[in-house]
């Protein structure tokens, strides 16, 4: 067996010598993963962070403007639940209760899309024959944002209207305990107006 003093001649030697010397190998050097496209995208980012002070359990004071001159609808008795889920990737809405009399149920789910840069929309309720789409580009502030659409009106009479209209959907945040949606409503040669106020108070 070498003792410690022939190996430090050895390696003296092998230096003066121009021999190669071992060295220990070292860990290679790991770049974090790179995550497709379709995965990075669907991460939650800044703009759902304006989401949360939405979520929570509400009472819910819905107000009708059936158009100049006419009187207001309105009622007291409906509630919301409003959640996060898949993640904080969606805002999924529930309401219920009573207006004008009748059962009344919405479904809606919010959402920004990264890929797109816009807001999406989408309500399901008992007031319209069909669902509702809703579009918004990165505007306005995590307080008040707007989101636009259009769909066929029925009216309020027997036979259906069939008009065109465009909407455009309001979300504005007066703290974490109060915030308002509103839907204006605007139809071919006319100026727009407010169609439906929710005013949405925590109850939990």
């Amino acid at each position: 067996m070498k003792t410690i003093p022939s190996l430090m001649a050895a390696l003296g030697a092998a230096v003066l010598l121009g021999s190669p010397v071992p060295v220990p190998a070292q860990p290679a050097a790991t770049s974090p993963p790179v995550l497709p496209a379709s995965v990075r995208l669907a991460l939650p980012g800044e703009a759902h962070r304006w989401m949360d002070p939405l979520v929570g359990q509400w009472s819910v004071e819905m107000n009708v403007f059936t158009g100049p001159g006419q009187p207001v609808i309105t009622s007291k008795e409906l509630t919301a639940r409003r959640e996060l889920v898949l993640g904080g990737r969606y805002l999924r809405e529930e309401l219920q209760g009573v207006f004008a009399g009748n059962p009344a149920s919405r479904v809606a789910t919010l959402s920004f899309n990264n890929l797109d840069e816009r807001w999406e929309l989408s309500t399901m309720d008992t007031f319209e024959p069909g669902q509702m789409w809703y579009l918004g580009r990165v505007q306005g502030s995590p307080r008040r944002f707007e989101l636009h659409g259009e769909s066929t009106e029925a009216g309020s009479g027997p036979t259906p209207t069939g008009r065109k209209r465009q909407l455009r959907f309001e979300f504005e945040i007066t703290d974490n305990n109060r915030n308002v949606q509103r839907i204006y409503v605007k139809y071919p040669a006319q100026p727009e107006q407010l169609f439906v106020e929710q005013i949405f108070t925590r109850r939990q």
